[in-house]
């Protein structure tokens, strides 16, 4: 009796700890911009307006340093525009940081048909974004090291819990000349075992800007994305 109620102990114990792993695990990168629209159905941040502030967010408190992020926006590649990244920071929560200027890498723009390329050399997922017709900006945000800014999980809205600290960069993101701008941030992370490792926001934790009406255009976009979400989670 005794032997059996220790093994229900045991059991209970690791139940309630494996729920409190689960709620406060978040992804290594994050995207949000400051007054977007979840679109559940694309799992994508979506604005309107052609000036922002986008956040990339990364969770250091759990593995360290997040080395080399960079971040890409996405573009049609027969459109002609600019988009500048000004550093700044958000009153929507604790954000005592101001980032340093983004240094654009040799993807300014890319060729057509490029995908961006992470720390160990495999191509970032097309996840419907990428290929023919499409080329992107990159820019490098350095490495994050901070945990001075409490975050939580930034999907179907803006988070009620804020269970870890981490380092938050925001940028006023100003568009000129584009239909569509999707954004993605990747870089790598150092663990025991594997050693580095590359990790990027997932899919369903990026952010898209296009114009009004915007249902045009993620009706264009929308089959392809949600193609890559299903392609993805097999």
């Amino acid at each position: 009796m005794r032997s059996a109620k220790l093994v229900w102990l045991v059991a209970l114990t690791a139940t309630i700890v494996c729920g409190v792993d689960k709620a406060i695990a978040l992804p290594t990168l994050q995207l949000y911009i400051e007054g977007a629209t979840y679109d559940p159905n694309t799992e994508t941040w979506v604005i309107g307006k052609s000036e922002f502030v986008l956040w990339v967010i990364g969770d250091v408190q759990s593995f360290g340093t997040i080395y080399d992020v960079k971040l890409a926006a996405a573009v049609k590649s027969n459109e002609s525009g600019t988009i500048t990244l000004t550093p700044t920071t958000t009153s929507l929560v604790e954000d005592p940081s101001t980032p340093p200027n983004p240094t654009p890498t040799e993807n300014f723009p890319s060729a057509d048909g490029a995908v961006p390329i992470m720390h160990d050399g495999r191509p970032l997922p097309s996840h419907g974004i990428y290929g023919p017709g499409v080329k992107f900006f990159e820019w490098s945000l350095g490495n994050f090291t901070l945990t001075d800014s409490p975050i939580g999980d930034f999907t179907n809205g803006f988070p009620t819990e804020f269970p870890k600290y981490g380092q938050i960069n925001a940028y006023i993101v100003t568009i000129s000349g584009f239909s569509w701008v999707h954004f993605d941030a990747y870089g790598y992370i150092v663990k025991p075992n594997p050693g580095e490792q590359s990790v990027f926001a997932p899919f369903s934790h990026d952010a898209t800007y296009t114009p009004e009406p915007a249902a045009f255009v993620l009706l264009l976009f929308g089959g392809a994305l949600l193609l890559r979400r299903k392609t993805g989670r097999k």
